[in-house]
């Protein structure tokens, strides 16, 4: 059975999570875009433009001593033709954020273009935190 975009859309998106939880640089740099621009905002941190800039951060957010360990949760996929975003949780051992990872398709692969990690305001176990499914 051939996969749907949005299903291919999801798994390029837990792909992301998972060399980010296993602080693979490697697949890491494979599932940024290489011919589209992209750009970066981890939280506390200025805009990152440029693939330079963002592999990098990675770099330096993988590798580093005390790399964060994170789980995706509750991933939403929205197509928009040949780009998709999918907002998520970020399970971190010191709370959680609101995510949103942007996607593009080079080549027939879906490629990221922009992560964006902030501050979830509401804990997620609490019951109006129901809005956010």
């Amino acid at each position: 059975m051939s996969e749907t975009a949005e299903e291919g859309l999801l798994r390029a998106n837990e792909a992301f999570y998972d060399a980010f939880d296993q602080r693979d640089i490697e697949a890491m740099d494979e599932l940024w875009a290489h011919h589209t621009p992209v750009a970066c905002v981890h939280p506390g941190w200025p805009p990152l433009f440029g693939r330079e800039d963002v592999m990098e951060s990675w770099r330096e957010l993988l590798l580093g001593d005390g790399s964060p360990r994170v789980r995706c949760d509750r991933p939403h996929a929205v197509l928009l033709g040949a780009a998709g975003f999918v907002t998520c949780l970020e399970h971190l051992e010191n709370g959680t954020l609101v995510a949103t990872n942007t996607f593009c398709l080079e080549d027939g692969v879906w490629q990221l273009v922009h992560h964006h990690a902030g501050p979830l305001e509401v804990d997620d176990d609490e019951p109006d935190a129901s809005r956010l499914n």
